[in-house]
């Protein structure tokens, strides 16, 4: 029997509720990317400066609609009440406080210590902390004492940790304390290179668009486009490890818990990533996809869109996350925009672009020279499954992130395209089995 049409999709089947709609994420890149036009001809502002700008306009976008529109500070999960629970207590405060300095001076101490951030590859990420530190200066006080008042749980991480470094008080539970400094530490290592990223590619996207104008639809073009999805991407990843906020719901609700989880994420990133990929797997080769098509013009277009929509796939899938992008933490279960599709949209996309971009398989040198780096590429997937799995085995502690990979499993883009294949399979035996008993009545 044919299968009606029906179970090729579950109309009936709504996808679990997103923490932030992608709309909303759309909205604030478009602020971000209007900002970033806005400011790119003055000369008073470094790369670094326009980058914040752009930044300070996605939050104030995404920002309005999670508190006024959303009011996402009244969900279960921020654990936080509309109204005062309690009086205020100004110990309470001078307790987070000091605990807040602490981590950060915790964080400075490593800075200092570690060789890697002397150099002036981070100088665009010391500006901003002298930018943000006295914002930060002012405006604790006031949001310990509001969440002094509304959060439910009075004994958070910030008053353990205040006790136990100035009374030596031992906490009954550490997993509140280990979760809180395994984000702060995420935050240490991914904001500074976040923030140093965003800066180098908003200064090359002013260079790359004034290339495109000139030339339409060349090269150009396309490396604008290059320059523009990643700046994308880093603008809401810059935002993502900025804005981790309990009364924006955007709070680490718990980090990886396993070491493999924190290796196979650290070294993707620098200073890891330069040792391993120039001495372990090194896949990029003598010719790149440009150069590989020069002499036709049409598949090298064809080629070329095809990158450009995989690396929009990419920064799309960042945008979705609004205010809650961040590597090795759950910040809330993000289930609109590519995520709709599969659970790992930005992964699947970023490492085919890079077959397409490097085309490791075309080496002019040698054969065996084009294997190696296809075996190296192959590798760096490898590398990317293991986050994927490393990341969902840490997300399936949270039920809402069970509940969406069900809906996955039933209503993704492979559990469509393999309902699509029994389909049509079991269209043409049915049209084989017809066409057999029309044979036999007709010989009879």
């Amino acid at each position: 029997m044919t299968p009606s049409i029906d179970t090729l999709a579950h109309v009936d089947d709504p996808a679990p509720p997103s923490a932030t709609p992608f709309r909303v994420g759309v909205l604030g890149m478009l602020a971000g990317l209007a900002a970033l036009w806005l400011v790119r001809d003055s000369a008073a502002l470094s790369g670094a400066a326009r980058s914040a700008v752009a930044c300070l306009a996605i939050i104030a976008t995404v920002g309005t609609y999670e508190l006024f529109i959303a009011r996402v500070y009244l969900r279960p999960s921020a654990g936080l009440a509309s109204r005062a629970l309690r009086s205020l207590s100004i110990a309470r405060i001078a307790m987070r406080l000091a605990a807040l300095a602490c981590v950060y001076a915790g964080i400075g101490a490593l800075y200092w210590l570690l060789p890697e951030y002397h150099g002036a590859f981070y100088t665009p990420f010391w500006s901003l902390i002298a930018t943000l530190a006295p914002c930060v200066t002012i405006a604790a006080p006031f949001y310990f004492a509001w969440m002094d008042t509304h959060q439910r749980e009075t004994d958070d991480a910030y008053l353990v940790l205040a006790r136990l470094l100035f009374r030596g008080k031992r906490p009954s539970n550490w997993r509140p304390l280990r979760e809180m400094l395994a984000g702060w530490m995420v935050k240490a290592f991914f904001l500074p290179l976040m923030v140093v990223y965003l800066s180098t590619t908003a200064t090359q996207l002013d260079a790359s668009l004034g290339a495109a104008l000139a030339a339409p639809l060349s090269l150009a073009t396309f490396r604008f486009m290059y320059d523009l999805t990643f700046a994308m991407d880093l603008m809401f990843g810059t935002v993502g490890y900025v804005c981790t906020l309990r009364i924006l719901d955007s709070h680490v609700r718990s980090a990886e818990p396993t070491t493999l989880g924190w290796l196979v994420a650290l070294v993707c990133y620098q200073p890891f990533w330069s040792l391993i990929s120039s001495q372990y797997i090194r896949y990029e080769g003598s010719m790149f996809w440009d150069s590989w098509l020069i002499s036709m013009p049409l598949l090298r277009f064809i080629w070329g869109t095809a990158i450009v929509a995989l690396l929009l796939c990419y920064a799309c899938a960042t945008l979705s996350f609004g205010l809650r992008f961040s590597n090795l933490t759950n910040r809330g279960i993000v289930t609109s925009g590519p995520y709709r599709f599969t659970k790992h949209p930005a992964y699947i996309a970023k490492n085919l672009s890079y077959w397409m971009i490097f085309v490791p398989f075309i080496e002019p040198l040698d054969w065996r020279v084009a294997l190696t780096h296809c075996a190296a590429l192959a590798a760096v997937n490898l590398l990317y499954f293991m986050r994927a799995k490393t990341e969902e085995r840490h997300l399936m502690n949270d039920p809402d992130y069970r509940a969406y990979a069900q809906w996955i499993a039933r209503n993704g883009l492979f559990a469509q395209l393999a309902r699509a294949l029994r389909y049509d399979r079991n269209s043409r035996n049915d049209n084989a089995q017809a066409s057999a008993s029309s044979r036999l009545h007709w010989d009879e």
